[in-house]
């Protein structure tokens, strides 16, 4: 709607977990780093913790960029509130493996050949499971500790990668053996101010904007880093309600005025 009048060729702010917008903060950069370590030296299990809209899906959407599809074969879970058995019959579909039966122990069996035969071909398979902290049921936890039993004797089957907000931690808790198996674990943290003008520039620049510097004066981005809590997903609905304003307004730049009052709106309180 504003692309026109900033310059840009397309929608800068989308909440979309495009790897092409992903900003790299220091911390994303070892959340990545550490996910594609797990997988590529094959660790077995991983887990990658944060608060709600830091990125961690987008994360995810690159590491999965970054891996040969002919070495590696995924399977995305991004509705974990599944029971064991619905896991293992989700698992199976993707690999586009048919197996009628609704018996665990033949479910399993018929899992555990499917990864030799991937294994056989050359290929390893990596179950990425988003929003893990919405499993449920710690039989369910216990069943994918399972998982990584399915192993040759110098290497996994199966890479595990769980994403999650911090809940899922006192629920990794309750399965030690699932717990102490978790090779790599990484808790992302919030922007500092710094990387959230950083991003919201990064992510205007991939939109095609050639301007110099950032249209965000420095007191916008501190108002919309203290009013986000560094956040990415908040600090870019922030960013774009306030390029839309801006362009109501027939502004060229976003001033710490227009941003405060945007806050009051999104907040319903003054920031």
């Amino acid at each position: 709607m504003y692309e026109q009048y900033w310059g840009l060729s397309e929608p800068p702010f989308t909440l979309t977990p495009d790897p092409r917008f992903l900003y790299m903060s220091r911390s994303h950069e070892d959340a990545l780093m550490m996910l594609h370590y797990a997988i590529t030296r094959n660790k077995g299990a991983a887990t990658l913790c944060g608060e709600i809209g830091l990125g961690k899906t987008t994360i995810s959407r690159k590491l999965l960029e970054m891996l040969d599809p002919v070495q590696y074969k995924i399977v995305l879970i991004f509705n974990p509130i599944l029971t064991p058995t619905q896991m293992m019959q989700e698992i199976l579909s993707q690999l586009d493996v048919e197996c009628p039966s609704r018996d665990r122990q033949v479910l399993v069996q018929r899992l555990h050949l499917a990864l030799l035969e991937f294994y056989d071909k050359g290929r390893r398979v990596v179950l990425l499971i988003d929003e893990a902290h919405l499993i449920k049921s710690t039989q369910t936890l216990e069943e994918l500790r399972l998982l990584l039993n399915c192993q040759m004797n110098d290497q996994f089957l199966i890479s595990l990668l769980l994403l999650g907000q911090t809940e899922l931690l006192p629920k990794l808790a309750k399965v030690p053996a699932l717990e102490q198996r978790l090779a790599v674990r990484h808790t992302i943290k919030p922007l500092n101010v710094h990387d959230t003008g950083e991003l919201i520039l990064h992510r205007m620049k991939v939109a095609g904007y050639m301007g110099e510097q950032s249209p965000f004066t420095p007191e916008a981005i501190h108002l919309i880093h203290k009013v986000s809590g560094g956040a990415p997903r908040v600090i870019i609905q922030l960013a774009d309600n306030s390029l839309l304003m801006a362009m109501a307004r027939k502004e060229k730049m976003v001033d710490g005025y227009l941003v405060h009052e945007l806050a009051e709106e999104f907040h319903g309180a003054a920031a």
